[in-house]
C-alpha cells in the first residue's frame, strides 16, 4: 500500500514537472518543430534552435516558439564545442535572417557536444546543449 502510494506521488510529481518544463509554450497555435536545414533542434522557453554541425563549422538558425523565424542580426551567440577529447570556444556570428555562423579547429562528428549561449534583443540570455549522433 505505502509502495503504491509512493508510486503515485513519484507519477503525479513527474507529470507536474513536465508541465511547468513546457510553460509558456504555446500549444494552440500549430507550429513545426521539425529542422528545415537538417541539423538538431532544440528547445528555450521563447525559440527553438537549429544547430547545422559539419566539420568545423557552426550553423545557428533562430526561430520564435510560434514557428516564426527570428531576426537575429542583433543576436550574440557563443558555442562551446566539446569534440575529441578538446573544448573550443566559438563566436557565431549573424548571418542573414535567423541565421548565426562560426568556425574552429574541431571536427563535428558522432559524439561532439555543443552548448550555444543565446542572447536575444528583448530577452534573457538563453543556454541550450546540443549532443550530435
Amino acid at each position: 500500500m505505502i509502495r503504491q502510494l509512493a508510486l503515485s506521488l513519484a507519477a503525479l510529481a513527474f507529470g507536474a514537472g513536465i508541465a511547468l518544463a513546457d510553460e509558456g509554450h504555446d500549444h494552440g497555435k500549430a507550429h513545426d518543430h521539425a529542422a528545415k536545414h537538417g541539423g538538431i533542434v532544440e528547445h528555450t522557453g521563447h525559440h527553438h534552435l537549429e544547430l547545422v554541425a559539419k566539420g568545423g563549422a557552426l550553423e545557428l538558425y533562430v526561430t520564435h516558439e510560434d514557428g516564426d523565424a527570428e531576426d537575429a542580426s542583433a543576436a550574440k551567440a557563443t558555442a562551446t564545442v566539446l569534440a575529441d577529447g578538446k573544448t573550443e570556444q566559438v563566436t557565431l556570428t549573424p548571418a542573414g535572417g535567423n541565421g548565426l555562423k562560426g568556425s574552429g579547429g574541431f571536427n563535428a562528428g558522432k559524439g561532439t557536444t555543443v552548448v550555444i549561449s543565446l542572447t536575444m534583443p528583448g530577452h534573457e540570455p538563453e543556454q541550450v546543449r546540443f549532443k550530435l549522433d
